[in-house]
C-alpha cells in the first residue's frame, strides 16, 4: 500500500494511490468509471441512486461553489442515514465550517479543494471521535461529478466502518 497523506492535526489520511481496501468501495468506484466513460468525470445526472441502493445508507452529497480565484465552498445536500448515524444528526443544508472546528474544516476543505482542481477520486481513511460513534474508524472515497469540460459542482462521498479483520491494512492510524 503506497504511502498516505496525513493531514495533522487530525487522524485522517488521504491516500493519493486510491487504494482502497472495501469491497463497496471498489464497487463505487467502479460505478463511477463506467458512468464517466471518456470523460473526467460523470454529471449527477449520470448518477442514479437505483444503481446505488446497497450504497445510500453511507453516501453524502455535497455541493461544491467557487467564486473565480476563490478556494471552493463544500456543503452536505443531502446525506444517507448511515452518515447521519454517524455525526450524530442531519446535516443537509450545512457547510464544512458548521459541522467542524475551524482548523479541522479547513483542513478537509483543503483536500477536497485538490479533488476539485484535479477532477479526481479520492481516497481517506481516519480514526475519529464523532457523536455517533466516539471511536470511528473509518474508509472512504470522494468522487467529483460536474458537467462536461466544466468545473466539479458537486462531490459524491462514501464512508464505510473499517471491519476488524481489516484493521492490520491501515498501519497508520492512531488508535487511541
Amino acid at each position: 500500500m503506497a504511502k498516505a497523506l496525513r493531514l495533522k492535526p487530525l487522524n485522517l489520511f488521504v491516500d493519493p494511490a486510491i487504494d482502497l481496501v472495501d469491497r463497496r468501495l471498489k464497487d463505487l468506484l467502479a460505478y463511477w468509471q463506467d458512468k464517466r466513460a471518456e470523460r473526467d468525470m460523470p454529471a449527477r445526472i449520470d448518477i442514479s441512486p437505483g444503481d446505488l441502493v446497497t450504497h445510500l445508507p453511507r453516501l453524502a452529497l455535497l455541493n461544491v461553489t467557487a467564486e473565480e480565484g476563490e478556494a471552493p465552498l463544500f456543503s452536505v445536500r443531502l446525506s444517507g442515514t448511515g452518515i447521519d448515524d454517524l455525526l450524530g444528526s442531519d446535516h443537509r443544508g450545512a457547510g464544512l465550517n458548521d459541522l467542524l472546528p475551524s482548523a479541522s474544516a479547513k483542513l478537509i476543505s483543503a483536500a477536497l479543494g485538490a479533488l476539485v482542481e484535479h477532477k479526481r477520486p479520492m481516497r481517506f481513511f481516519a480514526q475519529a471521535r464523532l457523536p455517533g460513534n466516539p471511536a470511528a474508524s473509518v474508509e472512504g472515497l470522494a468522487l467529483p461529478l460536474g458537467v462536461e469540460d466544466g468545473p466539479v459542482n458537486m462531490v459524491l462521498i462514501e464512508t464505510v466502518s473499517i471491519r476488524q479483520s481489516d484493521m492490520a491494512q491501515f498501519p497508520d492510524l492512531e488508535y487511541q
